[in-house]
């Protein structure tokens, strides 16, 4: 199983080292991969494949003017040539979302996705960011609200790679796995 939280938080510590820009940087290149090769249709796997694609990844970085070697590129470089080594090329996205929670919460924000059957209202929004503050001891929540029929009522509150369900369908989900185990 690939452990996002612990890969992104080896990439913080190798690339940043007191200089937030180098992260910068580096989650930078990152996007850029994922965004154009990380589609689930493209696979990449094994040692010859991460080094023919890291070949092409510094042919592009060039064509953009990017000849800044920086150690946030070069961790972002290295991240890539073991994912795609070690065929965990797929997990790219769930990297870098687990980077920017990680880059939030030590800068005291805690980032929640908040799945909902429908449009929760001020009032619960509120009341959730000053309960989440508290139980998670940040300064404060950005909470991104995405709206889930299928939950039929109800939430699921999504922090990194953590799930709490409150919904209808999370419900009946745990009352048949229960059920099977009788």
């Amino acid at each position: 199983m690939f452990a996002a939280d612990r890969w992104a938080e080896a990439f913080i510590e190798t690339c940043e080292d007191g200089d937030a820009g180098q992260c910068e940087a580096g989650l930078a290149v990152l996007k850029a991969v994922f965004h154009d090769f990380g589609k689930p249709h493209y696979s990449l796997r094994g040692s010859e494949a991460a080094a023919r694609f890291i070949g092409r990844l510094d042919s592009a970085l060039q064509k953009c003017g990017y000849t800044d070697k920086g150690r946030g590129v070069e961790t972002a470089r290295a991240v890539i040539f073991l994912l795609i080594q070690r065929d965990a090329f797929q997990y790219g996205s769930s990297l870098i979302s687990e980077i920017e929670t990680l880059r939030l919460k030590k800068q005291g924000i805690l980032a929640v996705v908040l799945d909902c059957a429908e449009k929760p209202d001020d009032n619960f929004l509120e009341s959730l960011k000053t309960a989440l503050k508290k139980r998670e001891r940040v300064s404060d929540v950005r909470i991104a609200v995405v709206l889930e029929p299928k939950l039929i009522a109800g939430y699921r509150i999504n922090i990194g790679s953590e799930r709490e369900d409150f919904s209808v369908l999370g419900g009946m989900s745990q009352l048949e796995r229960d059920l099977a185990r009788v």
